[in-house]
């Protein structure tokens, strides 16, 4: 019987097996990213995202972050079906600048493209874009 042990990023794995055996390697999640998304007042009737649009992937987190003294938060206009975000569809008031909310791109979202607003500032253009691509 042929034992081998291989060492893969500094786990060791003990492989007990027979000759003609061959070693699999399998590819580690990856590790996911944080997105910045800024809530900005850019007068007293021009509110926005920024960026506008944004591409992430699963695992990926965006994190919306507040820069003015005006309340904002996101809430989920369209998804895609299949998608089930739950809680998620409407996000927290954000109140003060430098506050976050960190949205987790996990299995309750599916590969799309999803829009969201800001509910008290969507009429001033508060709108934007996220897509969700299953690409590695």
């Amino acid at each position: 019987m042929l034992r081998s042990v291989f060492v893969i990023g500094g786990a060791a794995a003990l492989v007990v097996g027979t000759a003609g055996w061959s070693p699999r390697l399998e590819e580690a999640p990856r590790a996911g990213r944080r997105i910045v998304v800024k809530a900005v007042d850019v007068s007293a009737t021009e509110y926005k995202f920024a960026p506008g649009t944004v591409t992430v992937q699963p695992g990926d987190t965006v994190r919306f972050e507040q820069t003015a003294a005006s309340p904002h938060n996101v809430e989920f206009k369209e998804v895609p079906t299949g998608a089930k975000l739950g809680e998620a569809m409407s996000g927290p008031y954000l109140m003060a600048p430098g506050q976050t909310y960190d949205l987790v791109i996990d299995n309750r979202f599916v590969s799309g493209t999803y829009s969201y607003v800001c509910t008290p500032h969507e009429a001033f253009g508060m709108k934007a874009t996220l897509t969700i691509s299953a690409g590695k």
